[in-house]
């Protein structure tokens, strides 16, 4: 197991939908809140650790995702668990736990996408 640290990046595959972009008025394609919003019944917020995997690993299908990375630290400073959690098919797979709707927000500000 990946003991996660504030130096990580994690990586959030993001569905391209036009609800989870948002052009600022200089013209870049951010991330919106909805990008990092957990559904119902999820355990955590589903991302990779950038440091396992590799991006063509990680977004398989471009033509239909792309990809958003947070620093760990953001989580991590805001009392939210990063927790590796390697599934079948996916040994860099991770949760953020305890993700609210305001901590959404604050992590799509502070992603950067691919």
């Amino acid at each position: 197991m990946h003991q996660i640290t504030p130096e990580d990046e994690l990586l959030r595959r993001i569905i391209l939908q036009p609800q989870f972009f948002k052009i600022t008025p200089d013209g870049v394609r951010r991330p919106t809140s909805a990008a990092f919003k957990m559904r119902s019944g999820e355990d955590g917020l589903s991302v990779d650790i950038l440091g396992l995997t590799s991006l063509e690993q990680a977004i398989a299908n471009p033509a239909t995702h792309t990809g958003a990375l947070l620093l760990a630290k953001v989580p991590l400073d805001q009392n939210c668990p990063c927790v590796h959690d390697p599934v079948a098919g996916n040994p860099a797979h991770a949760l953020i736990k305890n993700v609210t709707p305001a901590l959404a927000k604050l992590f799509a500000v502070n992603a950067r996408l691919l």
